[in-house]
């Protein structure tokens, strides 16, 4: 989720030095237990704490990993955004827990939440490899810290796990990178007993099919808005299928009747064990009144699905 207003001129004061960080955090605290309570209220299925201590995706990981330091800015995909460059200087170490020093994990102890971490191909492709002879040892590497550090978490593991995974395709991959990240996956799975999600945004999700769905995954998820449904119709789901039908990258709310649509259209087309409903990408991107608005909406549609369901 997007920072505030107040949130953000928090953490410039704080990079400036004229703000405290214990002062920053308590703002930020305050922010993610409201987004929770917004998210219960409005009926979402996995809510998420808003990782509002992230400055990237990957900047814990960079931060706190053995081998690891955060490098220049670079842009985020084709957005907007940017994020610091993970440095590989020696093989990656875990040599303390990550997560529960950026997830506020007090605040969703007992509730079905989703933590959204890096797909292990996809931090390597975003980090500068400077240590590792053979890249997928570094992937591999990756994934068991992940698994590691999900396990620190006792009993305020997520219920469920979405992996970002852009890179998967971002070109179609060669036999060996396919190896690779399946048994990348394999890792977190063995290490994580709840739902794992490996999310494929930013292009066309059919460049990693078929061999996504040989993953050990539980949902595969696809952005709708940039992927093309007759390069998926056709294959055989026996888990789920997670559609990202609100545009993150576009400050237009879309109407419910847009999204039940969305929904009902892609089922009609593509079968699966069952369907999630979620945003194309992360709400970052936008203003957080209009991501709000968003949340709200989608939270809306899964209603008015379910009631027809019913």
């Amino acid at each position: 989720m997007p920072r505030s207003e107040e949130l953000i001129g928090a953490f410039r004061r704080l990079a400036e030095g004229r703000e405290s960080k214990e002062n920053v955090v308590a703002l930020a605290r305050r922010e993610a237990s409201a987004l929770i309570e917004m998210q219960r209220r409005l009926g979402i299925t996995f809510p998420v704490e808003g990782q509002l201590l992230w400055h990237d995706l990957l900047r814990p990981f960079a931060e706190l990993l053995e081998g690891a330091t955060p490098g220049p800015l670079s842009r985020w995909f084709d957005n907007n955004l940017f994020f610091r460059r993970p440095i590989i200087s020696a093989n990656l170490l875990r040599t303390s827990s990550i997560l529960d020093k950026y997830v506020f994990t007090d605040l969703v102890r007992g509730l079905n939440w989703k933590l959204i971490l890096p797909e292990p191909y996809t931090f390597y492709r975003l980090s500068q490899n400077q240590s590792y002879s053979k890249w997928d040892d570094l992937v591999l590497d990756f994934a068991e810290i992940v698994a590691e550090d999900l396990k620190s978490l006792g009993d305020s593991t997520p219920t469920m796990l979405q992996l970002s995974a852009p890179s998967l395709a971002e070109k179609r991959l060669s036999p060996d990178e396919v190896e690779t990240i399946k048994e990348a996956l394999k890792v977190v799975k063995k290490g994580f007993k709840g739902i794992l999600m490996v999310h494929i945004f930013f292009y066309d999700a059919s460049t990693a099919f078929p061999w996504i769905l040989d993953a050990d995954v539980d949902v595969v998820g696809v952005d709708l808005f940039t992927t093309e449904l007759k390069g998926i119709e056709g294959f055989s789901f026996s888990g789920s299928l997670a559609l990202g039908c609100m545009d993150a990258r576009n400050s237009y709310v879309e109407s419910v009747e847009e999204i039940r649509a969305a929904l009902t259209s892609t089922a009609a087309r593509i079968e699966a064990k069952s369907y999630h409903m979620t945003t194309n990408a992360d709400l970052e991107y936008l203003p957080r009144r209009v991501a709000d608005k968003k949340v709200e909406r989608l939270a809306a549609a899964f209603q008015a699905l379910r009631g027809e369901a019913s």
